[in-house]
């Protein structure tokens, strides 16, 4: 395949500019997934050996779509060993550690802990530490020793430094979670970006090794990158500063978990050869959703002006409407999908985006009752549902003996007579036990073994069959409506397990692990299903429909009432460029005179950032009036 078939001038430039480090900043909608795919496939006609490419993406949907077009232009196998390196941070952070993660005292088996798991363990500790969960809630803790680890701040450094009554207690709770998860050989999402550049820092040797092994690096959305994602960057493209960054300023939006924005910024300076290579023309998107997009972002203080272009169509102006109420927004929404449908649009090509996910409460009873097939994107994840947390808990306790969440969550579960008595004799040494209990004890140990012992000789979605036939999940859930449908999930991560099947058993037992552990929002899109899609506008990022409605478009909700202060506000306008550039032909945007929300009724003007689009972009002669009239 021509490797440069289908790019523009722009495009072929920053694939051909493979040696010394790069600066791509890239529109949104100017195809940068396309040219970094592209970028590969040339390193690799130029007889590049695939495995020393390296290349991280920020969610799943993307690492796998980058994959496949690789795997499409070049004839290297996708499913081989000889590949390019193409997943996520924390991805990388798992690939390290599985090989090296022995020097700082971190096992292969380890368990990767996701922020439920986390949190149940802060909670058990400020109960054992005696503290005020009205003061020192696990939810507080919990965040701010993440925000610690995302800043590269470990319990020793932080204990040196802290300051007062809150930050000592902190230090103490920070302390207690590390030795708690070090003891159960288990690492939360943080530890898989903060552990790598430990393992560096304390070990160099370890740190050559891996920047020998990639002579080429890619790392997508680089404004998005956080203190501990910056630095792993920048130690491992230190020796062939062959490094090629993609992002744009105007679509940082994740301030809030500790991504800075201006490490893009500050590229040139860490990198003082680098070239740049702007990507200016838009594919996605019609004319007046650029015009408009544009005219919105050009408010910001702090942004970088991409003159997004597009050879596409003028398209159709934005239709904004103000409702009543957010019963009224719902049904309009409704309304209007419907006409949409007879324009000959299918449910896949329509997405609902909002600020918070509070709002789709009465967009979805709205669909309920009209009978249109949706996918809310948030609340309970598929890998977060109790029925696939326990079948999943099996095979982790049965990896890693030492992980007492697991086994706390799986001793009796499906019931099996181990009660809570039980349970205290069992983890506090087995003294005591009645010869009843020493059988059920045994019953189930003996289940344990026989996962473990499949662990080496069979493959995963044979294991994972019979797990939930030795465990008695079949028999037990098969007992009720609610446990059929339970047990509808569990044939659904069946399916997914037979991905893994290729490989050898251990390989894809651990491959399949490590993949359901890092899942993240963007996973529970279905491009192919006939259903809208309902999510946030964050989580709608790097994604694309053929039509956007943007629902509670109000002064305190979008921009929300917290985003106050410059930098914020900024931010929250960030937000909005992104939610209107998803859109591919259409945008229709809501916005109600009073709303309840959070069982209170509010009455908030029009959100400043309608004010922002030029009047010639708008329809809707009522809403525009009392735009311009807000000051």
């Amino acid at each position: 395949m021509d490797i440069f078939e289908g790019l523009n001038e722009a495009q072929k430039e920053a694939v051909l500019a493979i040696e010394g480090p790069l600066l791509i900043l890239a529109g949104a909608g100017s195809g940068k997934t396309r040219v970094i795919a592209h970028r590969i496939s040339h390193i690799i006609q130029k007889s590049t050996p695939p495995e020393r490419i390296l290349a991280v993406t920020f969610t799943n949907k993307a690492a796998e779509e980058m994959r496949e077009r690789v795997k499409q232009m070049s004839n290297v196998s996708a499913s081989g060993r000889k590949y390019p390196f193409i997943g996520t941070f924390h991805a990388l952070g798992v690939f390290i550690l599985k090989h090296h993660g022995s020097a700082i005292g971190i096992p292969h088996t380890f368990t990767i802990l996701d922020e439920a798991d986390s949190l149940k363990i802060m909670k058990e500790l400020v109960e054992e530490m005696e503290l005020d969960p009205e003061i020192y809630s696990p939810e507080r803790l919990s965040s701010a020793i993440s925000r610690l680890k995302n800043e590269l701040i470990d319990p020793s450094l932080f204990s040196k430094n802290a300051e007062g009554p809150y930050e000592t207690i902190l230090s103490r709770a920070y302390t207690a979670y590390e030795a708690r998860l070090f003891k159960s050989k288990s690492l939360d999402f943080d530890d898989l970006l903060l552990k790598p550049v430990l393992l560096f820092d304390q070990h160099p040797d370890t740190l050559k090794y891996w920047q020998n092994y990639w002579q080429y690096i890619h790392i997508d959305e680089y404004q998005d990158t956080n203190q501990a994602q910056y630095k792993l960057s920048l130690l491992l493209a230190q020796l062939h500063e062959n490094i090629a960054v993609v992002g744009d300023v105007n679509q940082a939006i994740y301030s809030w978990r500790g991504a800075d924005w201006r490490n893009i910024l500050n590229f040139e300076r860490d990198f003082p050869r680098a070239r740049v290579i702007y990507l200016e023309e838009n594919y996605r998107s019609t004319k007046i959703i650029l015009e408009a997009a544009a005219a919105v972002i050009a408010n910001n203080r702090e942004h970088k002006d991409i003159k997004l272009r597009t050879q596409n169509q003028k398209g159709e102006v934005i239709a904004v409407s103000m409702l009543e109420n957010e019963k009224e927004e719902a049904q309009t929404i409704v309304a209007y999908i419907m006409s949409l449908l007879k324009d000959g649009h299918k449910y896949h090509d329509i997405a609902i985006l909002f600020r918070t996910n509070a709002q789709s409460r009465a967009i979805e009873e709205a669909l309920i009752k009209s009978a249109t097939p949706y996918k809310l994107v948030a609340g309970v994840k598929f890998y977060e549902r109790k029925e696939i947390k326990d079948i999943l808990a099996y095979l982790k306790y049965a990896a890693n003996p030492d992980g007492m969440l697991s086994l706390k969550r799986i001793l009796n579960t499906p019931p099996r007579g181990i009660g809570k008595a039980l349970t205290v004799k069992y983890l506090g040494g087995r003294t005591g036990l009645t010869a009843g209990e020493q059988g059920k004890l045994a019953a189930f140990e003996a289940i344990i073994k026989k996962i473990g012992d499949g662990i080496k000789t069979k493959k995963i979605s044979a294991l994972l069959k019979q797990t939930v036939k030795w465990a008695g999940f079949d028999k037990y859930l098969s007992q009720t409506k609610e446990g059929i449908e339970r047990l509808k999930n569990i044939q659904e991560l069946l399916s997914v397990a037979k991905k893994f099947d290729a490989l050898m058993p251990q390989e894809s037992f651990e491959k399949f692990l490590e993949e359901v552990s890092l899942m993240g929002d963007q996973d529970l899109i279905e491009e192919k299903s006939e259903k809208i899609h309902l999510l946030t506008a964050h989580a709608a990022k790097g994604l694309e429909f053929k039509v956007v409605i943007i629902a509670g478009m109000e002064e305190g909700l979008f921009p929300h009432i917290l985003a106050q202060e410059d930098g914020l506000l900024e931010e929250e306008r960030r937000l909005f460029y992104v939610a209107l550039t998803r859109a591919k032909s259409r945008i229709f945007i809501t916005l109600t005179r009073r709303r309840m929300l959070y069982g209170e009724l509010t009455f908030n003007d029009p959100s400043r950032f309608l004010k922002e689009i030029p009047g010639h972009l708008i329809t809707g002669s009522e809403v525009f009036e009392s735009i311009i009239d807000y000051n």
